[in-house]
């Protein structure tokens, strides 16, 4: 898999992207909800790779989603093969309402600007095609409706549904349709980076919370108790275990709050704390780490300059703003 991550790499390099390989602070057996994080222009894509994307469960893409929603960051989900084949080309694999594509997808988006037009579905992918324009090249070929159905073998509703868009031809009907219209501008290309997400917040972290041990427990207890909402990450490891967000207006800017945890009474990980400053750099928001009463910390954890929670005096806080003070308040000299 370090191939292909190195890859994708090198195509977003050589089109100007600012990239970010946070695996490299982990073992490799560890893994992200991404693998790679790409900046260009003010826009954030976060890139996973998946060797089969029909082994994937939904607490994942879960992760995926919520990071992009809350980060305003775009997911670019790559995928090498299904159970049955390698990914084709040219087209989107739908996942838990998540696109995936090829790399060679990917490089053809990236170097030349050109989109994927096939929907892949079990027996056949189907082609987005532009209704309207079909039509009028139609009118402009002198073909009539009857006369096209009778030469691509359908009915004569049929090529008014692909013209209304209400309906998508298969793969080899959009063929016929391109090489009788003489016209591969009616191809309706799909914006993979531009899908919209949807995602139930609140479903998924009553989900979460069942994992939760009693040190997360008593955490997301004292948080919810404060006013605030949290999401937590405990499927696999990443930079943070929750993020933190307000469920009302205020102080908008201030979240999301991204949150390590460490229940070592001994010492802070300095790797696990040296990417979350990253992480948190990269995407500019604020972040914390919230640790035991009686953990030591070392000279060179000072230095990171990310905010260092005690649970006692997160145990203190009464409400939001109460919250906001102890962190932008906190240092790490405790």
């Amino acid at each position: 898999m370090d191939d292909i991550i190195e890859k994708i790499n090198f195509i977003l390099k050589e089109a100007q992207f600012e990239t970010f390989l946070l695996d490299n602070f982990y073992e490799k057996k560890n893994k992200f909800c991404f693998d790679l994080l790409a900046k260009k222009q003010g826009t954030i894509f976060s890139v996973k790779i998946f060797s089969n994307i029909d082994n994937i469960n939904s607490e994942l893409v879960n992760d995926i989603k919520s990071l992009s929603l809350l980060l305003k960051s775009k997911p670019l989900l790559i995928g090498l093969r299904n159970r049955y084949q390698t990914l084709e080309d040219n087209a989107v694999y739908m996942r838990y309402g998540m696109p995936f594509i090829s790399i060679n997808t990917l490089e053809k988006i990236i170097e030349n600007d050109e989109y994927p037009y096939i929907l892949a579905r079990r027996g056949g992918g189907i082609i987005f095609l532009d209704g309207q324009l079909m039509k009028l090249k139609r009118e402009s070929e002198s073909i009539s409706r009857k006369e096209l159905s009778e030469k691509l073998g359908v009915t004569k509703r049929t090529i008014c549904a692909y013209e209304n868009d209400s309906m998508r031809p298969s793969e080899s009907i959009a063929l016929k349709i391109l090489e009788i219209l003489h016209d591969n501008m009616i191809l309706k290309r799909m914006n993979p980076f531009g899908w919209k997400i949807k995602h139930d917040f609140k479903e998924s972290s009553i989900s979460e919370e069942k994992d939760l041990n009693p040190f997360e427990t008593h955490i997301h207890d004292i948080i919810k108790d404060i006013g605030m909402s949290t999401y937590w990450y405990s499927k696999g490891p990443i930079p943070f275990k929750l993020s933190i967000f307000s469920p009302s207006e205020k102080q908008v800017n201030f979240y999301p709050i991204f949150s390590g945890i460490s229940e070592d009474q001994k010492k802070i990980s300095e790797i696990n704390l040296k990417c979350l400053k990253m992480f948190t750099n990269l995407f500019q928001k604020k972040s914390l780490l919230i640790v035991t009463n009686d953990i030591k910390v070392s000279e060179t954890i000072k230095k990171n300059f990310i905010p260092i929670v005690k649970i006692k005096d997160l145990e203190k806080v009464e409400n939001e703003d109460e919250f906001i003070e102890l962190v932008k308040g906190t240092t790490t000299n405790i």
